[in-house]
């Protein structure tokens, strides 16, 4: 395709130079031919001549156009191009000359310097070359490709070669491990029947076994029984010695007045013992014992701390004219030197009017030097755990679960009975001491209603008063075994049990 073109170009400037030749020859026997004419015969001669010049000129611009696109003589820039073809634009045959150069130069690409035939067919040769030499490259892979394929097929055919024969031997071989596993399972087989032998024999063995079990278990059964039984008797004296401390009394009475201001007592209780004002005792014979079982027949409150042993109390409930010198004074909220902890378990009623007054016992017990840790309202949610320092659970009202069958229960009410029975279970299990509401009150709240005997001119602020350390020799919690009925150490005791 590029030689075409180049045969086409070489016509092109034959056609066009022998075109230039004619012409020029023409002229010349034109000029001689008129040379020896008249004066009118030589102007119109110089006239011709001129227009033979210009004509001259035309054909010189389009030689030197067509020179410069076939790539004689010296590059031209584009600018000298482009005025170039201004100059024989009126020449239709090089339009379509100079139209088909332009397009044949885009072969060329677009950086392409010089732009000419010349240098196109050098660049066409050049390609030619260069794909000349992609053929031979390829020819060349396309050997080596024959090659690798032919070395490939050959390790291929050895390769299956060899499979065909180690399938053989793996033939040979299965059948021979056929054998051999036919004898073996005949020889399972054989074991198999000495097991089931040997199995029935254990059976028989293990029933026997179980029968003697069984007996073993039904006795073991019942002696827990019986541990049981001595396990909850245990655990009921466990609770009393656990109590001792909280059951005797904590202090007496020193001395009895009355006045105009009201009856007044003295204790022989004081900062030594952490005592403040506000703590209400109640008063009891002075040969009471076990003084959480007697019934008040008194109830004083302290109204000021006098010394390290006395205080003195006025009386809130009851007369002093039955309170005698010695009687015994106590608290179940209150121990020497010690915050007495409470657990609240149901509806806590004080004036049957149906609502829980949990909130004023809170009040009324931590103005009584105790403090609520546990608390199970009757909705079932517990807040705070029994511990061993847990003395008192207070049981108010029942829940519903008490008085009405599983079927009649709401989901809320079982989940309430559960929580209340587990507590209980786990008091019994630490030993902590139980009390109705109405025996509380009556060691901690006066006859009225009011929850302070002192009235709100006399009522202290609790926050005013910090009870005093108590000096110990002994580090941790002292077993109630080692205490005297006032909350001291008895270091006789102790020094007997080293």
């Amino acid at each position: 395709m590029a030689r075409d073109r180049n045969v086409y170009v070489w016509q092109a400037y034959v056609i066009v130079m022998s075109i230039v030749s004619i012409a020029c020859l023409g002229a010349l026997a034109f000029v001689i031919f008129s040379y020896g004419t008249n004066t009118k015969t030589v102007e119109a001669a110089v006239d011709r001549e001129q227009k033979a010049q210009t004509a001259l000129r035309e054909e010189n611009n389009s030689r030197q156009l067509l020179q410069f696109m076939l790539g004689v003589g010296k590059p031209k820039t584009e600018a000298e191009f482009g005025q170039m073809v201004s100059q024989v634009a009126n020449d239709e045959d090089l339009k379509s000359s100079i139209k088909k150069y332009n397009d044949n130069m885009l072969l060329m690409g677009g950086d392409a310097k010089d732009r000419n035939y010349t240098n196109l067919v050098d660049i066409l040769v050049q390609e030619l070359r260069s794909r000349n030499m992609q053929l031979a490259s390829s020819g060349q892979g396309e050997t080596a490709l024959k090659d690798d394929f032919k070395s490939k097929l050959t390790q291929e055919t050895k390769a299956r070669e060899a499979a065909e024969q180690n399938a053989q031997e793996f033939s040979s071989k299965r059948d021979k491990e056929l054998i051999e596993y036919t004898e073996k399972v005949k020889a399972q087989e054989d074991r198999i029947t000495k097991i089931e032998l040997d199995k029935q024999n254990k059976v028989n063995l293990l029933t026997r076994q179980k029968a003697d079990v069984t007996g073993k278990y039904d006795k073991a059964t019942e002696d827990i029984g019986k541990m049981q039984k001595q396990l909850e008797s245990l655990s009921g004296k466990l609770n009393d010695i656990q109590g001792e401390d909280f059951q005797y009394v904590q202090g007496h009475v020193t001395e009895v007045r009355s006045g105009a201001d009201g009856d007044t007592v003295y204790i022989n209780l004081g900062s030594k013992h952490g005592l403040r004002p506000g703590i209400k005792f109640g008063v009891v014979g002075a040969d009471a014992n076990r003084v959480a079982d007697e019934k008040p027949k008194a109830l004083i409150q302290v109204i000021r701390v006098v010394t390290e042993q006395l205080s003195l109390c006025k009386v809130v409930s009851g007369r002093a004219a039955i309170i005698l010198n010695g009687d015994a004074i106590y608290s179940p909220a209150w121990q020497p030197n010690r915050k007495v902890e409470f657990a609240l378990v149901g509806k806590m009623d004080l004036n049957g009017d149906g609502s829980d007054d949990r909130e004023m016992i809170k009040a009324l017990i931590k103005e009584n030097g105790g403090e609520v840790k546990v608390d199970l309202p009757p909705g079932g949610s517990l807040s705070g755990q029994l511990t061993v320092d847990t003395r008192w659970m207070v049981m108010g009202d029942d829940f519903k679960a008490s008085r009405a069958s599983d079927a009649e229960l709401s989901s809320t009410d079982k989940a309430a009975a559960t929580a209340r029975s587990a507590l209980e279970s786990e008091a019994k299990s630490l030993g902590i001491s139980r009390i109705n509401l109405d025996k509380l009150m009556g060691w901690l709240r006066s006859s009225g209603n009011d929850i302070s005997a002192l009235g709100s001119g006399m009522q202290p602020n609790i926050l005013d008063f910090k009870p005093a350390t108590r000096e110990s020799t002994t580090s941790g919690r002292v077993s109630p075994l080692f205490m005297n009925r006032d909350g001291s150490l008895n270091k006789a005791l102790k020094s007997d049990a080293k």
